[in-house]
């Protein structure tokens, strides 16, 4: 990943004062990237970020100053506020930093299933009005063919990929104040497979199912969580990684036959994964399921 590094004095000052000003914000308007990117400097080179992406591992204060830095550039490039912007990336750490990049530019991600066709993708993305995507290899192939039938016109990729734009480009314009909003406005647009068999939109309260978490999952910043490739539609997904990331753990992305190497080496205490992935896990691994 490209980011900004703790020697780089000015960068991290200004996305210090940036971070100041989200956190004095009023309580109801605060995002989930506003009070991510609020405890991040203080976090300083803690681990946020394993793996993907993010090799060497990013530390929080570097997640912040990459995050603003990539919001600025994705506003640059013309995201609006409310605009959706389609997520279509193997990892958790590109998903991450996704994420947290277009909702602090004011857009709303919508995470796009692994598992989906070209067609369901790009009807996805058409109903949903998207004008960009974010993917990476190897999924950057399917992404140009879906935004090829959609109203897609930027396709941006973590890492090299004919046809794309580089997510490093988006770095060193500057950074951008992480947008306001109502802490019940849209945080995520998740599409999910309807009774009829296409794929539609689905309401997700968000701050309602974080708020849970922070008392039922138990996560805190000594823990290591084993994330798995992005599944289902979403919606668990992201805030299941929201609350990793908000409790200050480290969360490493790692593929599903490589869960009983990475928990050795990475000393990981939770899981988050699909049913059957997560069935092979370490049993000294606490998890967090997620729906295919």
């Amino acid at each position: 990943m490209a980011s900004v590094h703790a020697d780089e004095p000015g960068p991290l000052a200004e996305v210090g004062r940036l971070m100041r000003m989200s956190a004095e914000a009023p309580l109801g308007e605060v995002t989930v990237t506003q009070r991510l990117l609020a405890m991040a400097p203080a976090r300083g080179d803690h681990h946020a970020l394993v793996g993907g992406p993010a090799d060497p591992p990013c530390g929080y204060a570097d997640l912040a100053a990459t995050v603003c830095a990539a919001a600025a550039g994705l506003a640059r490039r013309g995201l609006q506020p409310r605009d959706a912007i389609g997520v279509y990336v193997p990892d958790a750490a590109c998903y991450a930093l996704a994420a947290h990049a277009i909702r602090a530019a004011g857009g709303v991600p919508t995470p796009v299933g692994r598992r989906l066709t070209v067609t369901e993708i790009a009807g996805q993305l058409t109903d949903c009005g998207a004008r960009m995507l974010l993917t990476a290899p190897p999924l950057a192939a399917a992404a140009l063919a879906a935004a090829d039938r959609s109203w897609v016109r930027q396709v941006i990729s973590f890492g090299e990929a004919a046809g794309t734009i580089q997510f490093c480009t988006l770095l060193g314009s500057g950074t951008l104040r992480p947008a306001a909003g109502p802490a019940h406005g849209p945080a995520l647009l998740p599409y999910a497979r309807l009774p009829d068999g296409t794929l539609g939109p689905v309401p997700l309260d968000i701050s309602g199912v974080l708020r849970r978490l922070e008392t039922e999952a138990g996560l805190c910043e000594r823990d290591v969580v084993l994330a798995a490739p992005p599944a289902g539609d979403g919606r668990s997904y992201t805030t299941l990684l929201d609350h990793a990331l908000l409790c200050g753990a480290t969360v490493v992305a790692v593929r599903a036959e490589e869960l009983a190497a990475a928990a050795e080496l990475h000393h990981g205490t939770a899981l988050i994964a699909e049913d059957d992935a997560a069935a092979g896990a370490p049993g000294r691994l606490r998890v967090f399921t997620v729906a295919s």
